[in-house]
């Protein structure tokens, strides 16, 4: 019978090894997140609330933070966590150890097998998919919701036209009459760039806001003798002949037509990341009113820093 002794040295030999690469690399991360805060704290990160610091606001901008925190308004929290950036250090180290503990299995994960959140805060305040949506997220990955593109979508309005904007279709040509709800919400866009309006639009997107009788009217008003079952060959016809943009401005009013541009970046990687901050947001707002207040050490501290 053979001798099975070294095989299985050297098999407890590589699993060792094994393992303890696994724990350098858990050791390795952990410096590197110490390693940010230690770098948080030298760069003058200052009191949020009691057991919270936070880098990237002025006096002014905590105040607002607090307040939104406490009114636990996550709209108006994420808007204002996308629009300022800032970093709540514990949050972040938070939301790092659950995304490299748990982002290979976050579907089998509850709320109360997790860690608990930093200050107090509630991680069953987040639904499942909240929940899922931190722990499938790197927290340091790259981001696009940034004061530039919040401009372009209305500012603080971001969330209503973004929403809008991400429920159509681009590229193609829509009627929006005065009186339709989302009227300023398509003017507003039309400012920034993100859609185009009248004249802007090309002309076979133009004519593709008439139905097909329309267009076939259209036609039979242009002397056209071709007899039209699709509406592109329609369209394709009839924007080659001239006259047909004066008779299509004689039915729709051209600053009434807009058109939303294709965007630079992938709409569903801002509704990502847009989700997340919501989640965030959530955490930050679920704080206990007792916790959300500053100790009396840190008042005290934070008023000689002034």
């Amino acid at each position: 019978m053979p001798n099975t002794t070294p095989l299985m040295i050297i098999a407890g030999t590589l699993l060792i090894l094994l393992l303890i690469q696994q724990w350098l690399a858990q050791v390795g991360k952990r410096l590197e997140a110490a390693k940010r805060m230690t770098k948080a704290a030298q760069g003058g990160s200052k009191p949020l609330l009691n057991g919270l610091s936070v880098t990237g606001l002025d006096e002014r901008g905590i105040s607002s933070l607090r307040a939104l925190m406490k009114d636990a308004d996550s709209v108006a929290l994420a808007t204002f966590l996308a629009f300022n950036r800032p970093t709540v250090h514990e949050l972040d180290a938070y939301l790092q150890r659950l995304f490299e503990q748990f982002h290979n299995a976050a579907d089998a994960v509850t709320a109360a097998s997790l860690p608990a959140p930093p200050a107090g805060m509630r991680i069953d305040a987040l639904s499942p998919t909240e929940r899922n949506l931190l722990l499938n997220r790197d927290p340091h990955q790259t981001r696009h919701i940034d004061r530039a593109l919040m401009a372009r979508f209305g500012g603080h309005a971001f969330l209503a036209h973004f929403t809008l904007y991400n429920s159509r279709n681009s590229g193609v040509a829509l009627h929006v009459p005065p009186f339709d709800a989302d009227r300023k919400l398509f003017e507003t866009l039309a400012k920034s760039g993100i859609a185009s309006r009248g004249r802007q639009i090309p002309l076979q997107q133009r004519f593709s806001v008439l139905k097909m009788q329309e267009l076939r009217q259209m036609g039979k008003d242009l002397k056209l003798t071709q007899k039209f079952t699709r509406k592109a060959d329609a369209i394709e016809a009839l924007s080659q002949k001239p006259g047909a943009a004066v008779l299509l401005s004689m039915q729709y009013v051209i600053d009434d037509l807009f058109m939303l541009n294709p965007l630079d970046v992938d709409p569903h990687a801002i509704e990502q990341e847009w989700a997340w901050l919501v989640a965030c947001a959530k955490l930050l707002g679920s704080i206990p009113p007792r916790r959300a207040e500053l100790s009396s050490t840190q008042a005290v501290v934070e008023r000689k820093s002034r």
